[in-house]
């Protein structure tokens, strides 16, 4: 086993004894049903109204110790095509008005995973290659596997005439983006959260009765835990359900990572505990999977043929994704997952709309 693999293994070993602990958990999934039989009346709790614990936890003390408490994993990449962009990457070029040539496009296999990750970098961003790859390497794969795409942007100074930077960082679907600052493991857990508020347990949900799309955030599995604490994690938990969710994942990824776990950061912190424990009852088992490689990955955006019309203002560039020679065929990237041996992660309907700007500390 390589090193890499052998850190994440250990780190589960500890974590999963740690899930455990709080009394607010059930032990199983079926004691757990059998505390929401009845409870509908859940579903029906709309407000946030708890405070967020204090003192609050520290952002930036987390991002340092979040550098140094997940391992990296070893990669390598490739550079796509001159001319070729993963559709995904157009559009959030488009989105922020910045001309999709100037962005570098890079595969990237970890020893974790089949298949590889396609990321996007703006030529002017501040975040260099090996930098990107490596903190990319550090999500632990069970996460990791819900991204189709990474876009890494320049700042709002640098990204020349006209571009206008839409948000710190934000979710689309499962395309994660980045501008210079925000790109950390801490955000990037929060970012992660929300695509698999969406689809980790869909499954579950639809068994369960909930309809197609329905984040687990919302349902009373979620409410239920908010319910026995007396405060959120942060201030931005109160924004929504989603936010809540995506906080507390950001921060039970902190508390099985440190010897102290949160009191490290808060010693206010169990008032916000069951939210913690309940999101690494439900998710932990997916995030660090058995065997430590991923169980499937989303695939990500296909690839697409920039062209440029002369006359035409270059910040709307144009791209053909219809039928193209033989020749230009077989030079387009492949971004298939089906049949690589790699079990396809499909979005449940509505949730490749879905949109989350960050707006943390």
């Amino acid at each position: 086993m390589r090193a890499s693999l052998l850190c994440s293994a250990l780190l589960a070993a500890i974590a999963f004894p740690l899930i455990g602990n709080s009394l607010a958990i059930p032990a199983s999934s079926h004691s757990f049903k059998n505390q929401l039989e009845g409870r509908d009346d859940l579903e029906k709790r709309d407000e946030l109204d708890k405070p967020p614990i204090y003192p609050p936890f520290s952002e930036d003390t987390q991002n340092k110790h979040l550098r140094f408490d997940y391992p990296r994993m070893h990669w390598r990449s490739r550079p796509w095509k001159e001319g070729y962009y993963p559709i995904h990457c157009v559009h959030e070029a488009q989105f922020n008005n910045l001309w999709i040539l100037d962005f570098q496009v890079r595969d990237v296999w970890f020893e974790d995973c089949g298949v590889p990750w396609t990321v996007c970098r703006h030529k002017d961003a501040k975040e260099k290659w090996h930098s990107i790859l490596d903190t990319l390497s550090q999500v632990p794969v069970g996460m990791r596997q819900y991204v189709a795409n990474l876009v890494i942007l320049p700042g709002p100074i640098d990204g020349g005439q006209g571009s206008t930077i839409q948000a710190a960082a934000y979710t689309r679907g499962s395309v994660l983006v980045f501008s210079p600052t925000y790109f950390k493991l801490g955000v990037l857990f929060h970012e992660i959260t929300h695509i698999m508020d969406m689809v980790a347990l869909a499954p579950f949900l639809e068994s369960q009765g909930f309809p197609e799309g329905t984040p687990f955030s919302r349902t009373k599995y979620w409410k239920y835990a908010y319910g026995n604490d007396t405060a959120v994690p942060t201030p931005y938990s109160r924004a929504s359900w989603q936010e809540d969710f995506a906080d507390a994942g950001r921060w039970a990824m902190s508390d099985i990572s440190r010897y102290r776990g949160l009191r490290e950061y808060s010693k206010g912190w169990g008032a916000c505990r069951t939210q913690i424990r309940a999101f690494q009852w439900w998710m932990m088992p997916m995030i660090f999977p058995k065997k430590g490689i991923c169980t499937g990955k989303v695939e990500g955006g296909y690839a697409v043929k920039v062209v440029v019309v002369e006359g035409q203002n270059p910040l709307v560039s144009l791209f053909q994704a219809g039928p193209e020679s033989r020749e230009e065929d077989r030079q387009r990237p492949n971004t298939k997952v089906a049949g690589s041996g790699v079990a396809p992660i499909v979005l449940p309907a509505g949730a490749a709309n879905m949109f989350f700007a960050y707006h943390g500390a």
